[in-house]
């Protein structure tokens, strides 16, 4: 894992570009303290920061050439299949002088050109600069588990694996987006390809970036499977091939020439991962644990040791108190420069953080709600049912939309001439299902000083419009969680929690092949109106996950925030967000106040304030 940045055609002289793309890459040291590479000609600079996994010799270091010198390339991730892909270029005839996956993805460019990420398993943001063609390439991995951004300079692009490094550049812009604005306070984080820079941009997973002289041109090269055919299978032989593939993707992200780990909630994903490492011959294997002081809900380590001492793992875990939260609390903030608001960054920041003196690299559970049908998904099942059934019954029309004027979360039954046209799977589309569940328009208003449109998270209709008409309600809402709330939300604070400690976190659900065989199976095989991830629980039956851990419900990291505000945080936070300059020209101040009077009253508004803090902090650190 590393940190990558760079500049086609680029600004002032190469002696001043030299000093810009050090300074850039200093900011990325976070992401890869083993090492350093610059390369700077005539048109383009490169720069990079290691954090060395695979192949730790210097030979691996980037930039990298390849042997002809046409191409060079900055990377950061890890290709899970490069052994594979070594051997078919092998037979090809050619030569290799390192045992790094770099060098394999800068051969099967050569080689395959811009169909080389078709055979890539893994997770990558690149960039390689094709001196023959004249043309940089950037590309983001299928899911998005790697971050990169770009911005036009008045002569060409630049790019970076963060944000904050762009703004070395002489032609930086410092304008706030307003409607990304409005979508981060709302949704608690922004839909690529937005940032709330108007001057910045992310590069959307599954695509690529191709700037030349004459155009950048930005093109996806994968969508979420949603158009391969459901395939009839029984559900025992479903379980079966799930065993195979699930296996088998663990096991791959298992390669590592440094120490490893694994992220260990005590839920079900976490130790499946657990599970398939063991059933693929692991003998040692160290997990890592966080809790919190106040116990209860907010302390998973009883759970985390059942499934330790059940797989025979050293296992470690870590307490936080509120006292320790405000010791770190800068380090989470300083690396949120595409801000996310999900109280589950706090505790993973942690674990990295202590992790980092016993491993370089930690499997993680994240996907799997996203791929196999996790979160609440078995409640909302029964609602779209129940929608479908009240289409049949004359006159069901008043009574809904009578129902959505008590009760404001079922305000789409408004539509219901709508709804009761949709096909089935477009039915979350009209009920604008989501996990970031927005902020209502009436506490936007009161908030912003000026007024702004619902709804806040466009991006989403766009998601759901792709969603092919013959799938049904649950394959619609994986895969339009898949294109926003896990790349933007989940991956996006994964990537910047852990790189903040330089940590890799690897992710096995988020397979390709095994995505493309979920999209392909009965949808009842992972969603009932009883269960959620039924694949998993059945695979995890089989290979002996105790039942407590099976049947658990789904906690996800939680977090005793809402307590610490109305306890010893409370005037801490609220002096640093109300003394926050720049809020006074978006933001109406006394209603900010308001929020943290009704949460000292028993309200609940720990996310939007959490929300405020780090932008609060986002604004000091781009210097708004």
């Amino acid at each position: 894992m590393c940190g990558i940045c760079g500049e086609f055609n680029y600004e002032g002289t190469k002696a001043e570009t030299t000093e810009r793309i050090k300074k850039m890459v200093s900011l990325l040291a976070h992401r890869g303290p083993d090492d350093e590479g610059f390369f700077i000609d005539d048109k383009v600079a490169l720069g990079h920061r290691r954090l060395s996994i695979i192949d730790l010799s210097k030979e691996a270091s980037q930039p990298m050439f390849s042997p002809s010198n046409r191409s060079v390339l900055v990377y950061n991730g890890e290709i899970y299949n490069f052994y594979e892909i070594r051997e078919e270029l092998e037979k090809r005839g050619e030569v290799f002088k390192t045992h790094s996956d770099s060098e394999v993805l800068l051969r099967a460019y050569e080689v395959w050109g811009l169909d080389f990420v078709q055979k890539l398993n893994g997770m990558w943001a690149l960039a390689i600069y094709d001196k023959q063609k004249r043309q940089m390439i950037l590309s983001r991995d299928r899911i998005g588990e790697k971050p990169l951004y770009f911005a036009h300079t008045k002569k060409g692009v630049i790019f970076s694996s963060e944000i904050h490094p762009l703004f070395e550049s002489k032609s930086a812009k410092k304008e706030i987006d307003r409607k990304a604005l409005a979508e981060c306070v709302a949704c608690r984080y922004v839909l690529a390809p937005k940032t709330l820079m108007k001057w910045v941009k992310k590069i959307p997973p599954g695509h690529f970036l191709v700037i030349s002289d004459k155009e950048t041109k930005l093109f996806p090269y994968y969508k979420i499977p949603l158009s391969l055919e459901i395939k009839e299978i029984k559900e025992e032989e479903s379980v079966s091939r799930f065993a195979e593939i699930f296996e088998k993707s663990v096991e791959k992200r298992l390669i590592s020439d440094v120490p490893l780990g694994v992220l260990l909630s005590g839920g079900l994903d976490s130790t499946a991962i657990v599970a398939a490492a063991k059933s693929v011959g692991v003998e040692k294997l160290s997990t890592f644990t966080v809790g919190f002081e106040e116990g209860g809900s907010f302390d998973e380590r009883e759970q985390a040791l059942l499934v330790s001492k059940v797989y025979n793992t050293e296992h470690t875990d870590f307490l936080i108190s509120a006292e320790k939260f405000v010791e770190g609390l800068e380090g989470v903030l300083h690396h949120q420069d595409d801000p996310v608001a999900d109280l589950a960054l706090l505790p993973l920041y942690y674990l990295c953080k202590e992790a980092k003196s016993k491993v370089k690299v930690l499997l993680s559970g994240q996907g799997a709600d996203e791929v196999l049908g996790g979160y609440h998904l078995e409640r909302v099942l029964r609602q779209i049912k129940a929608i479908s059934f009240m289409r049949k019954i004359p006159g069901a029309g008043v009574v809904a939309k009578m129902y959505s004027r008590f009760d404001k979360k079922r305000e789409y039954l408004l539509k219901w001439d709508e709804l009761k046209k949709a096909d089935l799977g477009q039915i979350p589309a009209k009920i604008r299902y989501d996990l970031t569940t927005p902020l209502s328009s009436e506490v936007m208003n009161k908030l912003f000083k000026e007024k702004v449109e619902p709804p806040f998270d466009r991006t989403l209709d766009a998601f759901y419009s792709e969603v092919p008409k013959e799938r049904g309600a649950i394959d619609a809402i994986l895969g339009t969680l898949m294109k926003g709330w896990l790349p933007d939300n989940l991956l996006n604070h994964s990537d910047r929690m852990s790189m903040a400690n330089s940590i890799e976190i690897r992710c096995p659900f988020l397979d390709p092949e095994l995505i493309d065989y979920l999209f392909t199976i009965p949808e009842n095989y992972k969603v009932t109106s009883n269960e959620t991830k039924r694949l998993l629980r059945k695979w995890a039956l089989i290979k002996g996950v105790p039942k407590e851990i099976i049947l658990r419900r789904k906690k996800g990291f939680p977090v005793p925030w809402e307590r610490w505000l109305r306890g010893e945080l409370h005037y801490k936070v609220k002096e640093r967000v109300l003394s926050t300059n720049w809020f006074k020209d978006y933001f109406n101040i006394n209603e900010i106040e308001n929020i943290f009077i009704e949460q000292l009253k028993g309200r609940e508004n720990g996310i939007l304030i959490w929300n405020l803090l780090i932008l609060s902090h986002w604004g000091q650190i781009m210097g708004v």
